[in-house]
């Protein structure tokens, strides 16, 4: 039986969580990112009127809040070493992690990152594998080092990305993913069953969000990427299209493969609450919100 501490947020801190609880390994603490982000006066009334899932699942399970405001702090890494710790458990986690706090317990620190690294490094994999046209998606489990979604992989699971899939529906089934493969992770370690494997940066990918992405360039972007974009987006934010002068949030892409009779590039028309954009082989009908 492995002690683990988890640094996380939403799903996939609830999955973690799970995976290491259900698989009868001790979960000393969790830190939440909450205690990053606001300051302990703001955070106090926060999670009196408005609290969040994490700290309301936290509770229902009885579990242990780390209340430092770091995991860089010297109180968190004084939890850690009092504690005797196996391993820190990260997912979906914002702040950088320092070479120290990294290696203070006996197994280091591991995160479980949601695609099959080396590919889609940085934030929100969910949207990028979409929008990337990718056929299969995953969750990676490595070592943390000083870089971000560089360390020695561990373990890996894959899976198809189905056509109806949004960057909303991958999160949730990634987060199911890497719940079930939390336990063997666990298992494998302290069987001394895993080969830590580095990752080849030859074949890596980095994805850096901006702003401009939530844009739709008709004149640029073809179709199919259009249709990702969206699919991708959903529900962490709209997508926008302009149209006549104004920028409308759309909601849903359709992508239906037919022939058009036009002879532009393409052509667009709003008909009710949808915008229809036709090209020689595929019209695009977008849901307006």
């Amino acid at each position: 039986m492995l002690k683990v501490i988890i640094a996380g947020y939403d799903k996939m801190l609830a999955a973690l969580i799970n995976g290491v609880i259900d698989n009868g390994h001790e979960l000393l603490g969790v830190i939440r990112i909450d205690r990053v982000r606001y300051s302990p006066f703001t955070l106090f009334f926060k999670d009196i009127f408005a609290p969040s899932k994490d700290i309301s699942y936290l509770k229902s399970k009885n579990i242990k809040e780390i209340k430092a405001r770091s995991v860089n702090s010297k109180k968190f890494r004084e939890f850690v070493k009092n504690s005797g710790a196996d391993l820190i458990l990260v997912g979906s986690w914002s702040e950088k992690f320092s070479i120290e706090t990294i290696e203070l317990p006996r197994y280091g620190t591991i995160n479980c990152h949601p695609s099959l690294l080396p590919n889609h490094r940085g934030a929100n994999p969910y949207f990028w594998q979409i929008y990337s046209g990718d056929n299969r998606a995953g969750v990676t489990f490595h070592f943390m080092d000083e870089k971000f979604d560089t360390g020695e992989i561990l373990m890996q699971g894959a899976f198809d990305i189905e056509p109806f899939m949004t960057g909303g529906i991958l999160k949730t089934k990634t987060c199911k993913v890497a719940e079930v493969m939390v336990g063997q992770l666990l298992d494998d370690l302290e069987e001394n069953l895993i080969i830590p494997v580095k990752q080849d940066e030859a074949k890596a990918t980095y994805d850096r969000w901006s702003e401009d992405l939530r844009y739709i360039d008709f004149d640029r972007e073809p179709p199919h990427s259009i249709h990702n974009k969206i699919r991708g987006l959903r529900p962490f934010c709209y997508p926008l299209a302009n149209y006549g002068g104004i920028l409308r949030k759309i909601g849903h892409s359709e992508l239906i493969i037919q022939n058009n009779d036009i002879k532009e590039k393409y052509s667009i028309e709003k008909q009710g609450k949808f915008l229809i954009v036709k090209y020689k082989d595929i019209t695009l009908k977008l849901t307006l919100v």
